[in-house]
């Protein structure tokens, strides 16, 4: 089991803020089967910056900490900002394991209207644009179709755990819900922050999806690996919950 999303390195953003913090949401995610922890702090342009070299040594401290208990993957949640591109060409941010699939935010209440344009430019350089907990976006929520065009022009999706769970609310549970249910949710993770309220679980949120989706639950299983080790998967088809038309419904608005 992979964990795509933490925020367990220490006193680097609004995680974990202490060593004896990691341990615990570390020690957590062993009890709910995790194998694999992205390391995902945010990157956020002019606002909340992490250096390639500061990162370095502060994972390698981490993975120096935590020994074989638990496998660690390099990442980084990056905020959405027209200067993605030219940040990526400068190495200023990297995608999961070094490799090209990308974790990037949106903001929570609107989608910006140069996201497809962005996500298009980090395309052509040879990164896959994952878009961070979709489920959360309150113009996706309003307007699904968005996500759906980021999935059919070569992007992937990443749910919370907690989304199907309700620990950000009904709303967004039943949202989350009707995602799987589309197929619209390629990986999985606990956006886990604390080891309070926002921990890093995620076994049953990969339990919902198991019971909701079964055919999504086995594909996600699959590709976590190739998703890691920068391995290109074929998502997989789109179920749309659009009503087709017939003729009956022709002659019934007569």
């Amino acid at each position: 089991m992979i964990d795509f999303h933490s925020h367990v390195m220490p006193e680097v953003d609004d995680g974990s803020r202490s060593m004896d913090m990691t341990m615990d949401m570390i020690n957590n995610s062993l009890e709910q089967g995790v194998e694999y922890i992205c390391v995902t702090p945010h990157f956020i342009t002019s606002e909340h910056e992490i250096s390639h070299e500061e990162y370095l040594n502060r994972f390698n401290s981490l993975k120096s900490s935590l020994g074989s208990r638990i496998n660690v993957i390099q990442g980084l949640e990056v905020y959405i900002n027209p200067e993605l591109p030219e940040l990526y060409k400068e190495s200023r941010i990297w995608g999961y394991n070094g490799k090209q699939y990308m974790l990037i935010e949106l903001p929570m209440q609107h989608y910006p209207i140069y996201t497809d344009k962005i996500f298009y430019e980090l395309r052509l350089l040879g990164v896959i644009p994952v878009l961070a907990h979709p489920e959360r976006n309150l113009s996706i929520m309003k307007n699904p179709e968005l996500l759906i065009n980021i999935i059919e022009q070569g992007n992937l999706a990443q749910m919370n755990s907690g989304s199907l769970t309700g620990l950000y609310g009904t709303e967004v549970k039943k949202f989350a819900e009707k995602l799987i249910s589309m197929n619209l949710i390629h990986i999985v993770g606990s956006d886990g922050h604390n080891n309070g309220k926002r921990n890093t679980d995620i076994k049953d949120g990969l339990e919902r999806i198991k019971t909701l989706n079964s055919y999504l639950y086995k594909w996600i299983s699959g590709n976590e690996m190739k998703i890691v080790n920068g391995i290109e998967v074929e998502v997989p088809d789109i179920i749309s919950n659009k009503k087709k038309k017939s003729l009956f419904d022709f002659f019934r608005k007569k």
